[in-house]
């Protein structure tokens, strides 16, 4: 069994209510994010806060034994679905949502994608693993 690689993340916040900060929590790839922060901040008018870049990894068996421990870890849902383009054609999709919040993620994404018809749904178990802690087990490894 093969460990997939790890996807380089931005872990940042939207600005927003200060009552329900989990929901301004956002994970998104850093492949991605010059993108989605310049929709947020420019079509959207919210601005956003980077927490932390580091990387997100797929929960697998393989990783239990890899020196890092639970509580560094952060738990996040990677999301992958197909969506119905212009053309009735599929286009997957990726999204990630910390654990805590998935519910009301996933209630939110399959209501906002109900006119879409949102096809074959699955979630990831993984982590987000704060920079300190994936930059110090990189150099444990290299040695």
């Amino acid at each position: 069994m093969t460990v997939p690689d790890p996807i380089p993340m931005v872990r940042c916040r939207l600005d927003g209510s200060d009552d329900l900060p989990g929901r301004t929590l956002r994970y998104i790839p850093l492949a991605e994010f010059g993108l989605w922060q310049y929709l947020m901040e420019h079509r959207h008018l919210r601005r956003v806060t980077v927490e932390e870049v580091s990387v997100w990894i797929a929960e697998q068996a393989a990783l239990w034994n890899s020196g890092y421990v639970g509580e560094d870890l952060e738990p996040v849902l990677r999301v992958q679905f197909a969506k119905a383009g212009p053309q009735g054609e599929p286009i997957l999709m990726e999204r990630y949502f910390p654990a805590e919040t998935y519910p009301e993620a996933q209630e939110a994404l399959l209501h906002h994608s109900e006119n879409s018809s949102c096809q074959r749904l699955s979630a990831t178990p993984g982590y987000f693993v704060p920079a300190h802690i994936h930059q110090a087990r990189s150099l444990v490894a290299m040695a």
